[in-house]
C-alpha cells in the first residue's frame, strides 16, 4: 500500500474542521496530518513540511490565509483555500494556489479538488527526482498532461506574472509557476538567473554585455547588475578548462 498523502488542515471554526475531517477519512489515500483552530501553529507545523498538502481559510484572527498561502508557496506546499467568501478566489488564484473551495465543502468537491492537486504533486516530485536525467517536465494544456523538454534545448526562462515561460526554439511553453520553483528543477550549474524574471542556459551564453547577455542564437535577455557576479563566475567556472 502507498503511503497516504498527508493534509494540513487550517480554520478557526472548529465545526468546519470537523466536517473536513470527516469528508477526508472517507477518501483512500488521504490522511489528516494536523488540524488547527489557531492559524499560527498550523503555519509553524505546515512550516515544517508535515504535511504534502495544506487546506485553509482565509479570514481568521491573528492571521489571514492569503499570507500563509504565500509563504507555503515559497515552500513549495500546494495550497487549497476554504472559504465562505467568494471574492477571495480571484486573489487566490493571482497567488498561485492549487485550488478554491467554496464553503459549506461538499466530499465530491473536495475529493475532486484532492485528486487534482494530487495528481500535479506526484508530477512535480517525478520532475525533481528526475534532475538527473536530461529533461524535465513542462505542463502541456492543449493535452492537460505534461511536455519533455531537453535541457540543452531550452534558452532561457521568463516570468511573466504567474507564468514561466520557457524559450526551446521554435518552441515557447508555458506553465504556471514561480521561477523560484523552476531554479529547483533545473541543473544549478548549468541554469543561471541573470535578472529577477530570467534564467539563462549558460551553455547558450555568447556574450556579457553591460545590461544584457547575448545567447549564440542571437536571443537577448536583459542583465541585472546585481546578477553579474555570480553570472561572470558561473560563466568561468563553466569555461574552465
Amino acid at each position: 500500500m502507498k503511503n497516504p498523502i498527508k493534509l494540513g488542515l487550517i480554520d478557526d471554526e472548529s465545526l468546519a474542521l470537523d466536517r473536513l475531517r470527516y469528508f477526508i477519512s472517507g477518501i483512500p489515500g488521504y490522511q489528516v496530518e494536523f488540524a488547527e483552530t489557531n492559524p499560527l501553529d498550523g503555519l509553524r507545523l505546515a512550516s515544517q513540511k508535515t504535511c504534502d498538502i495544506l487546506i485553509t481559510d482565509v479570514q481568521m484572527e491573528n492571521l489571514n490565509g492569503l499570507l500563509i498561502s504565500e509563504q507555503m508557496e515559497e515552500l513549495g506546499v500546494p495550497v487549497i483555500i476554504c472559504s465562505a467568501h467568494e471574492e477571495f478566489a480571484l486573489p487566490s488564484i493571482n497567488l498561485s494556489v492549487a485550488g478554491y473551495l467554496v464553503k459549506p465543502v461538499n466530499a465530491w468537491g473536495l475529493k475532486k479538488l484532492l485528486e487534482k492537486v494530487s495528481k500535479k504533486l506526484h508530477m512535480l516530485k517525478e520532475t525533481s527526482l528526475e534532475k538527473s536525467k536530461d529533461y524535465f517536465l513542462v505542463e502541456d494544456y492543449a493535452s492537460f498532461g505534461y511536455t519533455r523538454v531537453a535541457f540543452n534545448d531550452l534558452y532561457f526562462v521568463e516570468q511573466k506574472q504567474n507564468y514561466s515561460h520557457f524559450h526551446a526554439p521554435p518552441q515557447i511553453y508555458k506553465q504556471r509557476s514561480t521561477l523560484q520553483s523552476v531554479e529547483v528543477v533545473l541543473p544549478e550549474l548549468t541554469f543561471v538567473r541573470v535578472q529577477k524574471s530570467f534564467l539563462i542556459n549558460i551553455t547558450k551564453l555568447q556574450k556579457i554585455l553591460n545590461k544584457e547577455v547575448i545567447l549564440d542564437n542571437g536571443m537577448v535577455v536583459p542583465l541585472g547588475e546585481s546578477y553579474k557576479p555570480r553570472l561572470l563566475n558561473a560563466y568561468k567556472l563553466f569555461n574552465r578548462p
